[in-house]
């Protein structure tokens, strides 16, 4: 018989719990120097340039933001920068479970939890790739112990190794009442059906967020609230105007568009991001990468400028303003 996870039902939100908006929340990139420091003036902007684009909140601290080779200050800086920026104009999250006992993970997102709107916990991280799914709730249940009442999300994390959470588990987080954001990586219409079915009853904070431009349009019409996703690094108004237009005559088109163009923008990521964000002359970052990357080539190149005319041309047809990310002076 299958175990049951039926958790303890949410305890009414205080108003300064209100749930997260629906839209895109961008995986922030981490602009670096090209002595590998951080790059504080383009993180500023990057965070400005999403918020001018549509994007209802940032994803800082996440894979495409290199997470795994930032230091714990380094991460803490990060999501603190990024959300002071914001301020009250983008929700900002943050990935706080990393490589240690549960003990010391609550430390850290108790940390966080101070600087970031929600502090996500890394699904991987709550136990190993050879524990089973009671280990893991139990971990969990330990963490949110631990944890007062830090606003929490949750993000099916590719590496090191991809859990994926089951509706009933999905079920059972969100019953805590202290899960407020889901980045799902399940890529798979049939499985984020699943899981949003699960859900459709509650009354609670949790909302669901998936990750691929793929299942972009699949996944709102499912009812999911939004998007956390790399095509948000190159054109985040794309991925917004998706989001809020999930039916008309111009639907099936962008998102065609975006499907397609999703390839070029994986190739090489996050690498190809920074690439691509150097074409803009307001912006002029380097394309230093602190995780390993192949070398781009001259095809790269070429790739990724068609991508910004084509990404310019369908905006325009949209109406739809092609601010570019700008570095203030000073």
């Amino acid at each position: 018989m299958a175990e049951s996870f039926e958790g303890p039902r949410a305890q009414p939100a205080p108003p300064s719990a209100l749930s997260f908006p629906a839209g895109v929340f961008p995986t922030m990139i981490t602009p670096f120097h090209l002595d590998g420091s951080i790059d504080w003036p383009r993180v500023d902007a990057l965070t400005e340039w999403y918020i001018a684009n549509g994007c209802v909140g940032i994803f800082a601290v996440c894979q495409s933001s290199e997470m795994y080779e930032l230091t714990a200050d380094e991460r803490l800086a990060l999501a603190a920068r990024v959300k002071m920026v914001a301020g009250d104009r983008a929700v900002v999250v943050a990935s706080g479970t990393f490589p240690g006992p549960v003990e010391e993970q609550a430390v850290f997102v108790n940390r966080m939890g101070e600087v970031a709107d929600a502090v996500v916990v890394l699904v991987n991280m709550m136990c190993a790739a050879d524990e089973n799914l009671a280990a893991w709730r139990a971990n969990v249940q330990q963490l949110l112990a631990l944890t007062g009442q830090t606003r929490l999300g949750l993000y099916e994390c590719p590496t090191p190794y991809h859990r994926l959470l089951d509706p009933e588990t999905l079920r059972w987080c969100a019953l805590t009442g202290r899960f407020f954001f889901h980045k799902d990586t399940s890529r798979r219409p049939a499985a984020i059906s699943a899981k949003l079915a699960a859900l459709a009853d509650l009354d609670t904070p949790f909302r669901f967020y998936n990750a691929n431009a793929a299942c972009l349009l699949p996944a709102i019409r499912l009812g999911a609230h939004g998007f956390s996703g790399v095509c948000a690094n190159f054109y985040p108004q794309l991925a917004a105007w998706l989001c809020a237009h999930p039916a008309g005559p111009e639907t099936d088109a962008v998102n065609d568009w975006l499907v397609v163009a999703e390839a070029v923008a994986q190739s090489k990521y996050p690498l190809s991001a920074k690439k691509f964000l150097a074409q803009f002359p307001q912006f002029l970052g380097t394309p230093y990468c602190r995780t390993a990357s192949p070398p781009f080539n001259d095809e790269d190149d070429l790739r990724l400028a068609s991508l910004l005319r084509g990404a310019t041309a369908l905006s325009t047809r949209l109406g739809l303003p092609m601010v570019p990310p700008a570095v203030q002076p000073g």
